[in-house]
């Protein structure tokens, strides 16, 4: 077990992936994280299934991408740093969203997951990135669906509704031009959403060309 990240979890893993991520979270009395994650891999399992992306993996992604947030905020950086991932100047920026990258380490090291789909998905849940996977982008939607916001989104009513109607790129894209408008009033916008964005809106644009 990876030293560094390997402090962070103090119980003992059965091997039972869904039961160990309950424990985890439970044992760091963060309840919260906890239902976020459940939720998520509800609506990546479904969404897989509407898209034919392999079920199993989006669960299994799903239930380990916000493992990372047992590390507190404050330590992030020094135990990105210290686990060899690389860092960067966005990240020392804003630490918190280094937890992308720290939850598939600790998935890799710590729950023994080696399927790269899997790692790539969890590395790049929160901003995706250039040439994603159908299983990237199932994570990146699922994640974003499940939010319960208060107040008035229509971003999330059309990523829902576009989801349902079989436009995963589209509800991608929903997303990442949402976090462009707003980029005057975030602290940064990452630059592999901003690849993400790029290349996608590209295909989209493409494809509704030819329609």
């Amino acid at each position: 077990m990876n030293q560094t990240l390997g402090k962070y979890i103090t119980i003992t893993l059965s091997g039972d992936l869904r039961a160990d991520v309950e424990a985890v979270f439970n044992h760091a009395q963060d309840p919260d994280t906890l239902d976020h994650v459940m939720k998520v891999a509800e609506h990546a399992v479904r969404i897989s299934e509407r898209f034919g992306v392999d079920r199993w993996k989006a669960e299994r992604a799903a239930l380990l991408h916000d493992i990372s947030n047992i590390i507190p905020v404050r330590e992030m950086l020094e135990a990105a740093e210290a686990s060899g991932i690389q860092v960067t100047e966005e990240e020392y920026r804003y630490p918190r969203i280094v937890h992308q990258k720290l939850s598939m380490a600790m998935a890799e090291q710590l729950f023994g997951i080696s399927d790269p789909e899997i790692l790539n998905a969890i590395e790049c849940h929160t901003t995706l990135k250039k040439n994603p996977t159908q299983l990237d982008k199932v994570l990146f939607i699922a994640d974003k669906i499940s939010w319960e916001l208060p107040g008035d989104h229509p971003y999330l009513d059309q990523i829902r509704d576009q989801v349902k109607g079989g436009w995963l790129d589209e509800a991608v894209l929903t997303y990442l031009d949402h976090v462009w408008e707003q980029r005057d009033q975030l602290r940064l916008v990452h630059s592999w959403l901003i690849a993400a964005r790029e290349e996608l809106k590209l295909q989209v644009e493409y494809h509704s060309n030819k329609l």
